[in-house]
């Protein structure tokens, strides 16, 4: 059945136009995973899966999932989801765009009463947002078996532990020390996504087809010095914290760029959350918290990285008053996209006359957690400037119903070769 791009963008539009008015009112577009926002969000979800008329359950993880079950007798899947969860004064698209190309997916599936030979299944994976408890992409972990006991039982500022979260929202912690039993039914993880960079703008193309994910690794680093009044310490009897702390903030921002440079492959590293202890204009800092947020496509590259910063570090600690701890708190390895999947989706745009590229992504997502697991895709559409994780984050309407019709055109294709 023809999918009808100016229908559905006014569905598509409309969608977004109610999600996102679930946001803390003083720091739009905010709804962090757990929190009164993100729960309104998913009773919005579980009701548009109910005019959908799907069955509505949450997994062991905490995902919310609608189900569009195949008059066949079958346990086959496909899943298609993204995330609801933002970062703190983020956008409306990142995340929403996918979960909502989902739903505008089955409305369309439906209104033709177009049958399927698998299950047709919406995901909004839990907590894909880096957040309080230093962990991202919760819910599809979850699914894949990488939520050890030391994730789960970590503690945010209010004392609020993990997998008492995971719990009140509807999921089973307990159970979470292997891969869900899903996985050996899944034909496929579909995922649409904002580019949140400017290679498809810029080249003015339709599509892109990802075909791999960048490792992504975090570094707790701390400063310790010691506090004192700022008017009497002298200064040449300081041990400032955040002093120090500028300096590997630098260090890492040149070696970065040094080794970006040098490498054909994507490589970036930044240190955007720091928290300065005790945070007075009249005392000297004398600790400093901070995270290093590190993605490569090179494991060799990652490792010089990391090797240079250590030998950095441990030169500081020799010849400063101050000294510095670094910390692993979280790795997810570089992973590439199903190649099957890929030549699927590129098949998909192809024939829908869409401009395509097979690209790289620079960000983490659920679909690199799943593609451990089963098999997994997804694709993007251009978002307005690069800009991403800031309210001024935009995609146009109607690129989000393009990506939706491929999408749609891809669920065809599979469902083809189930048939054969």
């Amino acid at each position: 059945m023809t999918f009808n791009i100016d229908l559905n963008s006014s569905y598509i539009e409309n969608k977004i136009n109610d999600l996102e008015k679930l946001t803390d009112e003083d720091r739009p577009y905010t709804r962090l995973v757990f929190s009164e926002k993100f729960y309104e969000a998913r009773s919005w979800l579980s009701e548009q899966f109910n005019l959908l008329g799907l069955s509505i359950t949450t997994d062991e993880a905490g995902n919310l999932i609608g189900l569009l079950k195949s008059k066949k007798d079958t346990n086959k899947v496909v899943i298609v989801g993204s995330h609801i969860d933002t970062v703190p004064s983020g956008g409306r698209y990142d995340g929403t765009a996918g979960v909502i190309s989902g739903l505008c997916l089955i409305k369309h599936i439906k209104e033709n009463n177009i049958e399927l030979p698998f299950n047709l299944a919406i995901y909004d994976y839990l907590g894909e947002e880096l957040n309080e408890w230093g962990t991202s992409c919760i819910g599809s972990r979850g699914i894949a078996g990488a939520l050890n006991e030391d994730i789960l039982s970590r503690q945010n500022s209010s004392g609020q532990i993990l997998k008492e979260e995971i719990n009140k929202i509807g999921g089973n912690a307990k159970l979470l020390n292997k891969p869900l039993p899903v996985i050996k039914n899944i034909l496929a993880c579909l995922e649409l996504h904002i580019e949140q960079g400017k290679i498809l703008e810029d080249r003015k193309i339709d599509i892109g087809i990802v075909k791999s994910i960048p490792s992504i690794s975090r570094f707790k680093v701390t400063v310790t010095g010691q506090a004192g009044h700022s008017g009497t310490i002298l200064m040449n009897q300081r041990a400032d914290a955040l002093v120090t702390a500028s300096e590997i903030i630098t260090f890492v921002n040149k070696l970065a760029l040094k080794i970006s440079k040098n490498s054909n492959q994507h490589f970036v590293s930044t240190i955007g959350k720091i928290d300065v202890h005790p945070n007075s204009a009249a005392i000297i800092p004398g600790l400093v918290e901070m995270t290093i947020d590190l993605r490569a496509t090179s494991q060799n590259s990652r490792q010089e990285f990391i090797n240079t910063l250590e030998q950095k570090i441990s030169s500081i600690n020799e010849n400063n008053d101050c000294k510095i701890k670094m910390k692993d708190i979280a790795f997810a390895p570089f992973v590439e996209m199903d190649k099957e999947l890929i030549a699927l989706f590129k098949k998909s745009s192809d024939s829908l006359g869409f401009s395509s590229n097979i690209m790289n992504s620079g960000a983490g997502h659920d679909t690199a957690q799943l593609s451990r697991v089963a098999p997994a895709a997804m694709i993007f559409i251009p978002c307005k400037d690069g800009l991403s994780h800031c309210p001024e984050e935009y995609a146009e309407v109607s690129d989000i119903a393009k990506g939706t019709e491929v999408l749609y055109n891809m669920i065809e294709n599979l469902a083809n070769l189930s048939l054969t």
